[in-house]
């Protein structure tokens, strides 16, 4: 079927401005709509003691299998793997044994970066593994990504009701918009 020259320039005229209208969204923020972090973080798991910072909340179904267990976490998060290094935040949530353990939490950070901006995670919790960035707040806001984690080997220094995960955070953000003279605007 031939198409008449005034069908072609109807296409041509709604296709220029579906496409300027793209650009148009892209190019509206002042500076990169999308920003890339890759970081290297500790989550410090303390079960026992007077240090912990994770504690039953809900005891299995079955003490065998674990089922149904839930416990709470407010693990902090270090920029090393030793007790003395610098806590940039604290992955709060909760993680429950359904056949593997799966873990809900918002990783909160404090300092000069990212104070007070959170990323949402979920997924499984085995001795490696990885877990989804669903969402973040604040500058972390829109964030999606990976973190993928592993236990640490023990050190010298570390106590025997701890350990150390490493988090390989993978994650683009949405930073938010700035004005010309970097001035976030809010």
């Amino acid at each position: 079927m031939a198409r008449t020259p005034k069908s072609a320039l109807s296409l041509l005229l709604v296709s220029s401005f579906i496409l300027g209208a793209m650009v148009s969204l892209c190019s509206s923020c002042p500076t990169s709509c999308e920003t890339e972090i890759v970081w290297t973080l500790y989550a410090r798991q303390i079960g026992k003691g007077d240090n912990r910072n994770q504690e039953q909340a809900v005891p299995p179904v079955n003490n065998i299998t674990k089922f149904g267990e839930i416990v709470v976490n407010n693990w902090a998060v270090l920029d090393a793997p030793v007790p003395t290094a610098n806590i940039v935040a604290h992955a709060r949530g909760t993680h429950m044994m359904a056949g593997d353990w799966f873990t809900s939490l918002s990783i909160v950070f404090e300092g000069a970066r990212f104070n007070g901006s959170t990323l949402q995670v979920m997924g499984i919790t085995d001795a490696q593994g990885q877990w989804a960035i669903v969402g973040g707040t604040g500058e972390l806001a829109r964030a999606d990504g990976t973190i993928k984690h592993k236990i640490v080997p023990p050190t010298p220094t570390t106590s025997i009701n701890e350990n150390y995960r490493q988090l390989d955070i993978h994650a683009f953000y949405s930073p938010p918009a700035v004005n010309a003279n970097f001035i976030a605007d809010v």
